[in-house]
């Protein structure tokens, strides 16, 4: 939990997050399985597409740097890719799904069991036989519903494949019979239930010919799917903490803020730690950008070029954007200029739909660290373009300060604000805030003692309101149907 403060703390994209993507070597995915991810990736990047998606030389996520040196085997890889691309003939008939399973269970794994010097250092996988598995299938498993939770057992794989195979057959060819328009695929959707049932069965099919371990349909699908499972305890200490942040931010206190975060460890002996907030990366190319703005007196006379000799103009002098001499010009995702496309520099701005409220992002083609700089076109009285900014975020405004002689009241006895001893109430409020950041929920009713403020001014509070409840239309008492005010630190 932190908190992004803009001009001063970091935002969310001034670190580099790491790729959300990890590949694997295709050979390894392909003959050498030895993780039941293997199996995963493998049951939905390969057979998955190759049989219902958009088939592709290139598998997505899996990493053929080196295929140089495995052309040979590359080249048997493909061959089997071109067989599965063949079985889509068989496509919609009873005899689909054991074509499939006879190819991918059976005569691929015994071409890897020809190759004799790769089992060496390794197990050998096993071949599968779809007449024997046929055989074990239980009467009472329902492949419509299976148990997400439960580790399946193999003949229940078995007919999960089957069953899932024939769905997603049947679906292609009527998308297929419907849509003319563009080639027919499926994608992978870990909310698809045929599609997961797929890639479960198949993924624990090879898993259980490898000798590896299986996965249940749910763990699969986290894992199919990128999933990082939430657990109910640690989001609550997690929304305890933004609570506590949020409370702090209202209070004008930004520099009480932090940046905290839960991490279970059994060499510290706390699980939440706290560190001050981070200063904003000076090369982010989000939070540290330049927003200024152009004041053009004309759009309609005005053109791109003549914004562009402006900005160039400008070098030098202390208004100098430092964006060179080459420069790109976007609006939203559109692209107005760059050195290789000139063709709206004599274009008005107002022809480019660049009128006032519009904005405009420019990047240095010179130097790829030079932060971007983003233009809001405005209007101006003068008769020549004028570029205007600022240099900070503006502040929250400061909370009266409490006065040496007394606690100050305003001229509104609703909103009265009061002060002692570095103690701030709102008496038409809840939260109260001290110096050790403690704070206590104060009922409108004032119905308890609030610590810190003198006697004397608590009990003219107190008196007032229960002697004339009538004038003070904000302070009602709470029913017990009342939603209760928590203040947490």
């Amino acid at each position: 939990v932190t908190v992004i403060h803009g001009g001063r703390t970091e935002c969310f994209e001034c670190q580099p997050k790491p790729a959300e993507r990890k590949t694997y070597p295709v050979c390894t995915i392909r003959s050498t399985p030895s993780a039941p991810i293997h199996c995963i990736v493998w049951a939905k990047d390969y057979l998955f597409a190759q049989l219902f998606g958009e088939r592709a030389e290139s598998d997505e996520g899996m990493d053929a740097q080196e295929a140089a040196e495995n052309s040979k085997e590359l080249e048997q890889l493909r061959q089997e890719s071109r067989a599965l691309a063949q079985l889509a003939a068989a496509m919609g008939t009873d005899d689909f799904a054991r074509q499939v399973f006879d190819k991918v269970f059976s005569s691929d794994i015994a071409r890897l069991l020809s190759m004799s010097d790769m089992w060496k250092q390794r197990r050998p996988p096993t071949q599968l036989d779809f007449a024997d598995m046929r055989r074990q299938v239980r009467a009472e498993f329902d492949p419509r519903h299976p148990d997400d939770h439960a580790l399946l057992p193999i003949e229940d794989s078995f007919a999960l494949f089957v069953h899932s195979a024939e769905q997603l057959a049947q679906r292609l060819l009527h998308m297929r019979q419907t849509e003319s328009a563009a080639p027919a695929a499926l994608a992978f959707d870990k909310d698809d239930d045929d599609a997961l049932s797929f890639v479960a069965a198949t993924a624990n099919l090879r898993s259980h010919a490898f000798g590896i371990e299986q996965k249940s349909i749910f763990t699969i699908k986290a894992m199919a799917g990128n999933i990082i499972p939430a657990i109910a305890t640690t989001n609550a200490i997690v929304a305890g903490m933004m609570v506590v942040q949020a409370i702090l931010v209202l209070s004008r206190r930004i520099s009480e803020c932090h940046t905290a975060y839960v991490a279970y460890s059994s060499k510290r002996p706390r699980c939440i730690v706290r560190e001050p907030l981070a200063k904003p990366n000076p090369a982010c190319p989000v939070c540290r950008r330049r927003y200024l703005t152009l004041r053009v007196p004309d759009c309609a006379n005005t053109t791109l070029g003549d914004v562009l000799d402006h900005i160039r103009a400008l070098a030098g002098s202390d208004s100098d954007l430092k964006l060179g001499e080459d420069i790109s010009v976007v609006e939203g995702r559109r692209m107005l200029f760059d050195p290789d496309f000139d063709d709206n520099l004599a274009k008005p701005l107002q022809d480019l739909g660049l009128v006032p409220g519009k904005m405009i992002t420019l990047t240095s083609e010179d130097d790829s660290d030079v932060v971007p700089v983003i233009l809001s076109i405005a209007n101006t009285q003068h008769g020549s373009l004028l570029v205007e900014g600022f240099d900070s975020v503006p502040e929250f405004a400061p909370l009266p300060k409490p006065s040496s002689d007394g606690p100050a009241e305003s001229e509104s006895d609703d909103d009265a604000v009061v002060a002692d001893d570095q103690l701030v109430v709102d008496t038409s409020g809840a939260i109260v805030l001290d110096d050790d950041h403690d704070a206590a929920a104060v009922s409108p009713t004032f119905s308890s003692k609030v610590e810190g403020i003198s006697d004397e001014l608590s009990k003219r509070k107190l008196d007032e309101i229960s002697t004339h409840p009538e004038s003070t239309p904000k302070r009602r008492a709470l029913s017990d149907d009342d939603d209760d005010i928590i203040a947490l630190d």
